[in-house]
């Protein structure tokens, strides 16, 4: 079993940061840090940091709803090196109730992933689809499927504690 959990502050400041508009991707991206914690259940992964993708890292590309170049990768496997993290890619779905990856975002997430799994084996590393009001995860990690686990449970916790998976 593997749970996620944030700050509601930090869930705040993540979807406001990926509802900004940008000159011409249609979705912006960024990454979370992640403590990671083995438990007699699984993980729990404590989000504690987003990073945004800086816009001049997005790339031109119609056929996705944003495309970011290879430093902004590097951003992200940096992040999982330098803080000893479990990092996520983030994006957002602009709708009410629990999201799903595309098959775009399962597509290049199967691409991605192994980027981070194998610059920082000892840590899990994933997708993280927010909506309005709910959220999706998905890990990899060395001892994982290659085509990745879903996230048991995802929570803000703050005044009150959510369940947004």
């Amino acid at each position: 079993m593997i749970r996620l959990r944030m700050l509601t502050t930090l869930v705040e400041a993540i979807r406001a940061d990926l509802r900004r508009p940008h000159p011409f991707a249609y979705e912006r991206i960024g990454f979370l840090c992640c403590k990671q914690s083995r438990v007699p259940a699984g993980y729990l992964l404590l989000g504690y940091r987003y990073v945004a993708i800086e816009d001049d890292r997005y790339l031109r590309d119609k056929s996705v709803g944003a495309r970011f170049d290879a430093t902004a990768i590097r951003t992200g496997m940096q992040l999982a090196l330098t803080e000893e993290a479990s990092v996520f890619h983030v994006h957002v779905h602009e709708h009410a109730g629990v999201p799903r990856m595309s098959r775009v975002d399962t597509r290049e997430m199967q691409q991605l992933m192994p980027c981070f799994v194998n610059v920082c084996p000892e840590r899990l590393h994933g997708a993280l689809v927010m909506s309005v009001d709910r959220a999706y995860a998905r890990v990899w990690g060395t001892a994982l499927e290659t085509s990745g686990v879903d996230v048991s449970r995802i929570t803000s916790v703050g005044d009150r504690i959510k369940v947004l998976s």
